[in-house]
């Protein structure tokens, strides 16, 4: 091989460990949470967070909100919004709605929702559903919308 070829695989190789650290010390996060060791999960989980690892910054912004620490949750939750993270999306728009560590914005929430629920994320679809039935969210009701979002949900 020649010595531009080694340099070029050795880069992708390092390359490939950087990205498999932040995911690694999220799942560590993760298997402490189970385990009931919020303190440590936190604490494994800013690491990753502050590498970008978009699902370490949603269960970061996730525990952080439980403890009431909502201005700091809501910017892991942006964060990983901005990495088109499903459950960053969603948590975020919860913070929105609320107006819990972040300005109350209903309008800023359904298109968090919208974009949570657009991968996937269920309970984002059953609250878009259960928006357009009643025209929260500032959402016109819209008995078709709320049957699609509702299929999404379940």
């Amino acid at each position: 091989m020649r010595s531009s070829s080694l340099l070029i695989l050795g880069l992708l190789q390092a390359a490939t460990l950087a990205l498999a650290a932040p995911a690694d010390e999220h799942q560590r996060g993760l298997q402490a949470y189970h385990r009931g060791d919020v303190v440590g999960a936190i604490s494994l989980l800013r690491p990753p967070a502050q590498a970008g690892h978009a699902p370490a910054q949603a269960l970061l912004a996730f525990l952080l909100e439980r403890a009431d620490e909502t201005a700091e949750a809501a910017r892991w939750y942006r964060l990983a919004a901005e990495q088109d993270d499903p459950e960053g999306h969603a948590g975020f728009a919860q913070l929105l709605a609320s107006g819990r560590g972040v300005a109350k914005d209903e309008k800023a929430a359904a298109l968090h929702f919208s974009k949570a629920a657009a991968r996937g994320h269920k309970p984002a679809a059953a609250v878009l559903a259960q928006a357009y039935r009643s025209g929260g969210l500032g959402l016109a009701p819209d008995p078709e919308a709320a049957a699609r979002w509702q299929a999404v949900a379940g």
